[in-house]
């Protein structure tokens, strides 16, 4: 604990003072950039299995410029730079946890994004809306997409910079959402209702097998949402599905599969502006070789005062992910996080920072009697500046 505690105090002094919300500096009426400085301490404390204690950090800077030549027209660009890859690097090597704690980008994340020669440059798109008859409006948007932008959004738990950090809060792990590579997306929305069309392609993971090692694949998702008005106040409902073309190996690395599979997003008011609630459930088939099977996943956020400042935030978070019967290893996953988010200073809107202090529990649990469960406690803290 006490070389946990140092390299927390290290990362503070370089770090100080730095957000958790990024707003944009407009330049003029059609230009406007945003900038954030993320730092991240982790440190995994055993619970049970055969692993040692481990502490990383990292920092990522994230810059976006959007131009509006006009009021339907828009362009955009977004790149990011890591330093460090976190604990999610130490899970992936010694097979800790299946699920990041780090749901952000980090150096590796950065590099050859998606087995493409790009570094660095995360979207590239150009977007023009169309006004339709009945007030109705139809949004086009073209080039390097996150595809997390259009489909499982979620108000309270879908940014790891402000929010929940781990992967199984921030986007449903079983939707296989492709982001930062070529696509198209069509949003369409009439007072409450929405209608929003992604297709992307991307390329697969690395595989022994040339058939599978590095292949085109194209994604397809379809989402319908609906935005509801309460004296409780805002709430989000989504369901959305998801299909590949075959592209993936079954679980004998003998034929190519698709991925697809459902779920449902939502976000709720219980109180305005102060208490909200989200809930996640995701399916898959497995007919590809798949981690999970099933997920679902619910918690709580509170936005309150505290010495006359606004926006102190708590969040709590439970996931539940069951893997296929098929995986002769993993049984399931659960996750428990919650976070503490302390707004420090502010001017005139544009610049920002919050510490925020975060707590997870993980335990990965194993079919075969002759391997014990991996749990352990993720304690973390988080440490932002922007404009």
């Amino acid at each position: 604990m006490k070389r946990s505690l140092l390299g927390l105090s290290a990362l503070g002094i370089c770090l100080v003072g730095l957000p958790l919300s990024v707003k944009a500096l407009e330049i003029n009426e059609k230009l406007s950039i945003e900038a954030n400085l993320t730092g991240v301490y982790q440190w995994l404390e055993k619970d049970q299995g055969g692993f040692r204690n481990e502490e990383k950090g990292s920092v990522v800077l994230d810059a976006k410029v959007s131009f509006k030549p006009t009021e339907v027209d828009e362009f955009s660009a977004r790149v990011s730079f890591a330093k460090g890859n976190g604990l999610n690097k130490v899970f992936e090597k010694k097979g800790i946890f299946k699920l990041r704690p780090n749901a952000d980008d980090l150096r590796d994340d950065l590099h050859n994004i998606n087995n493409r020669s790009r570094d660095h440059l995360l979207e590239l798109w150009y977007a023009r809306t169309f006004s339709l008859p009945g007030n109705s409006t139809l949004k086009s948007t073209l080039g390097i997409l996150d595809g997390t932008a259009f489909i499982d959004q979620n108000r309270f738990a879908n940014d790891e910079l402000t929010q929940f950090m781990n992967e199984a809060f921030v986007n449903n792990p079983l939707a296989n959402i492709v982001s930062y590579d070529y696509g198209v997306a069509f949003e369409f929305g009439k007072g409450p209702f929405g209608i929003t069309l992604l297709g992307m392609t991307s390329k697969t993971e690395e595989h022994d097998d040339p058939r599978f090692n590095k292949k085109n694949y194209n994604y397809y998702s379809a989402q319908i949402s609906y935005k509801f008005e309460s004296p409780l106040g805002e709430g989000n409902y989504r369901v959305y599905g998801f299909i590949t073309n075959k592209r993936f190996p079954d679980w004998n690395d003998a034929k190519k599969k698709a991925l697809k599979g459902f779920g449902v997003s939502i976000d709720q008011d219980l109180i305005k502006d102060k208490l909200g609630l989200f809930a996640r459930v995701g399916f898959q088939d497995d007919d590809a070789k798949v981690d999970y099977k099933s997920m679902y996943s619910a918690g709580l956020t509170y936005k309150f005062c505290l010495f006359g400042k606004k926006d102190f935030t708590l969040g709590a978070g439970y996931a539940f992910l069951k893997a296929p019967s098929k995986n002769d290893e993993l049984k399931q996953t659960k996750v428990f996080e919650t976070y503490f988010s302390i707004p420090i200073y502010e001017k005139e809107k544009l610049f920002t920072s919050h510490l925020t202090f975060d707590w997870q529990w993980m335990k990965d649990k194993f079919r075969g009697e002759d391997k014990k469960d991996h749990a352990g406690h993720i304690f973390g803290v988080r440490l932002n500046l922007g404009f």
